[in-house]
């Protein structure tokens, strides 16, 4: 919808100047008949024009922009890595090693410690067009002479270590000399040689391309930019990509621009805007972090960390070296205002964050000398392979529609003008993944190909428990789906050659077939078996919450100090909202010392504090606490395996006669994302009448986790449950549907 503010844009310049474009063709077609409507959805909405903000002004119904999109976690960190001016080619040549040496480093942390393959993209920005060619003339001829003490420069600025850029770089050097990253040898102490080796070979002429409006060299392989067998890592362009292409693996721009003059453009924010979209993930159970100790089982080396596949991994743990792989770095040579500008409408755009505040929240000493944190535990359940495919699975997973349309074969993607141009002559097919459509060795390439290896055989077979061969998948299986294939003159599934089907399969279908399979066929789910771990062990005695925040004045020293936004930044016990205030240091049932949550969770805990005493009155002698989880637990779903942490644990522990040991489990949702977590509160629900807890040793346990088995049984306790209760909502239903199941789960008990 941005594209309608042609005409309103203008009024700023010239009221009466009267232009055909595609506002006033839309606005004419609304206005033909009274009761047309016109719904409008759009990322972009420049609300700092002033024409434009007054069209919107009262119209806007729902806003998610960039900036709460960044809150949430779904966006990159962005980061900028400049020189200061000296000679021009010395400049090019320092910005093209930092951008290719950062590149190259997540490349090879993502394959060697994540067990992940991505191919993180280069974007060199070229002043012109006709320059373009000379850029990578000259980007070669970096590349093929660089050598280790080429990167001496990169190392000083890791050692001065002076901001955050900095100290990924000094992480770089550490990692590159580690065992961890295998480039080590007696002649190469430090990696560098054959690091410079991986980034002559990786960033080598064929992995290159030139993409303008005057020259599309490979434009087919942009769609497949973001594919695990993608080779291209460099793209020189000046404006062509700025807009309709989504590179989830764009990691660098180098801005070639170093005049005294250059200012800050629509373009360039846009273009980092494109550059800050997260690119999935997910963050492996065997991931250590810089920070973290073995513990029991091992089951907790991640906590604190974030395992949804979307969002950043590491707000948490800001300086681990993880967060190189969710860090843009813009790349530029300093020069006049440009940086401070650049900052500045980034800032505006909410892109960027400039800085973290950090909250931290310390365990109250009687919670500490309590029997709960001293001897008690949580219970945890790991994930299982799945051992067989039932019928309603094959039927779920492949008697399915998906949606595919031609427009996803074009090198870039379309505007909302030129979607809208053909949709008035579009034709829709069905389609099946068969001989007739599509020929059998383009199935077989495209599975090979497609998600990252995801079709081969010995992963296929773990979701598909059963199936002998990938054949079987392609005779069997594939041709349930029914494609709904949606195409323009010239565009039906026989006009399309060869490169085109198998674009169509790599790039659109397949990726859906995956979707289904991964949703309703797991490799893993989560056991129904729960055992014990030390309380301890896993709930820390102090814990650091890290914010995205801005930059304001400090009122009291005149200082620019670093405040976040966020209502989870605001302590509840002095809370300027009396309906989210609550006296924190004064409730004995709170193991921490504040709370720092959403507007949701805050009103859980006063809901808890309302019902605290009927808690004592029915567990009279029992220890009762409610401790806030920041990702220290986690569960796994008994549905497909994903992980998640519920906000908070209440513990209820019979430490007299030994009656019961209750872990409840429990998660305050806002009402924007109940729908989209049901998954979760369906694993929680199903923990009261389907779960069992074990304390005996099993076949791989260690020595020290048998001993801890048989201390742990000595408590006697004759019922040990874990709990899960229905989502939390303020809401008036919401909280009366919860105040049903935490009635009957516990009070009625």
């Amino acid at each position: 919808a941005h594209s309608l503010n042609v005409e309103t844009r203008k009024k700023t310049k010239s009221e009466a100047d009267e232009v055909k474009n595609w506002e006033t063709a839309v606005l004419s077609a609304v206005k033909a008949r009274e009761e047309n409507m016109l719904i409008e959805f759009t990322a972009t909405v420049d609300l700092a024009n002033q024409a434009i903000h007054e069209k919107y002004e009262d119209k806007i119904v729902h806003r998610y922009d960039f900036l709460a999109f960044n809150k949430d976690g779904y966006s990159k960190d962005v980061k900028f890595l400049y020189n200061q001016e000296v000679h021009t080619e010395d400049q090019k040549r320092l910005l093209i090693i930092n951008a290719v040496a950062l590149s190259e480093y997540r490349r090879l942390l993502a394959e060697r410690v994540m067990g992940i393959t991505i191919s993180p993209i280069v974007l060199i920005k070229s002043v012109k067009i006709a320059q373009s060619e000379e850029d990578r003339k000259f980007f070669d001829n970096v590349i093929g002479s660089l050598r280790p003490e080429d990167l001496n420069r990169l190392k000083e600025l890791g050692r001065e270590n002076k901001n955050r850029e900095h100290e990924i770089l000094a992480d770089m050097f550490k990692w590159l000399a580690s065992k961890e990253a295998g480039l080590i040898s007696g002649g190469d102490w430090d990696g560098l040689k054959a690091f410079t080796a991986e980034i002559r070979s990786s960033f080598a002429h064929d992995n290159t391309l030139i993409y303008n409006s005057q020259k599309k060299e490979k434009a087919d392989l942009l769609p497949l930019l973001d594919s695990p067998r993608n080779t291209i890592r460099a793209i020189f362009s000046v404006n062509a990509l700025n807009e309709g292409w989504d590179v989830l693996g764009l990691y660098d721009i180098i801005h070639f621009d170093i005049s005294e003059s250059k200012k800050v453009s629509l373009q360039d924010i846009q273009l980092i805007g494109r550059g800050a979209r997260y690119n999935p993930y997910e963050l492996p159970r065997s991931y250590k972090r810089d920070s973290e100790e073995d513990n029991m089982l091992s089951l907790f080396a991640t906590r604190n960390l974030e395992f949804d596949k979307y969002k950043r991994k590491f707000d948490n743990d800001p300086y681990d070296k993880g967060r190189v792989l969710e860090t843009f770095v813009y790349h530029f040579v300093k020069t006049g205002t440009f940086l401070e500008s650049l900052q500045r409408d980034l800032l505006g755009e909410g892109i960027i964050s400039e800085g973290v505040e950090k909250k931290t929240i310390t365990m109250k000493q009687k919670f500490l000398e309590s029997e709960t944190y001293q001897k008690g535990f949580v219970l945890v359940n790991q994930t299982v392979k799945r051992t067989k495919t039932k019928g309603d699975e094959i039927d779920t997973t492949f008697k399915r529609i998906i949606k595919a349309g031609s427009y996803n074969l074009r090198a870039r993607g379309l505007s909302d003008f030129e979607q809208n141009q053909i949709v008035a002559g579009q034709k829709v097919d069905v389609i099946r993944i068969t001989e007739e459509f599509f020929p059998l060795p383009i199935i077989r390439k495209a599975l090979v190909a497609a998600e990252a290896g995801f079709f081969r055989y010995n992963n296929l077979c773990e979701h598909v428990v059963g199936i002998k061969t990938v054949d079987e998948l392609i005779e069997k299986y594939l041709p349930l789906y029914e494609i709904k294939y949606t195409y323009e003159e010239g565009k039906g599934i026989s006009q399309l050659n060869a490169t085109e089907k198998l674009q169509l399969l790599v790039g659109v279908i397949l990726p859906e077939v995956r979707k289904a399979i991964d949703v309703n066929m797991p490799r893993v789910t989560g056991s129904k078996k729960f055992r014990p771990v030390s309380l301890s062990s896993v709930f820390g005695k102090e814990k650091n919450i890290y914010l995205m925040s801005f930059p304001t004045e400090d009122p009291a020293t005149g200082k620019k100090v670093f405040v976040s936004t966020d209502e989870r930044a605001k302590a509840q016990s002095n809370h300027d909202n009396p309906d989210l205030q609550y006296d924190i240091e004064t409730a004995d049932w709170y193991a921490y010392s504040e709370n720092y949550g959403t507007s949701e969770e805050k009103k859980f805990v006063k809901y808890v504090a309302s019902q605290i005493g009927d808690l004592r009155a029915k567990y009279r002698g029992a220890e009762i606490y409610l401790i806030r989880n920041e990702l220290d637990y986690w569960l796994f779903s008994p549905q497909d395996g994903r992980r998640f942490s519920p906000d908070y644990m209440l513990i209820v522990n019979d430490v007299h006669s030994g009656e019961m040991y209750y872990q409840c489990l429990i998660e305050p949702k806002g009402g924007h994302i109940l729908e989209q977590d049901l998954w979760k509160e369906e694993a929680l629900i199903s923990l009261t009448d389907d779960s069992e807890v074990v304390f005996e040793a099993e076949d791989g346990d260690s020595r020290n986790y048998r001993e801890y088995l048989e201390e742990v049984s000595k408590h006697g306790y004759k019922e040990v449950k874990p709990l899960g209760f229905k989502f939390y909502n303020s809401d008036k239903r919401g909280e009366e549907d919860f105040a049903l199941d935490f009635q009957a789960k516990l009070l009625d008990r």
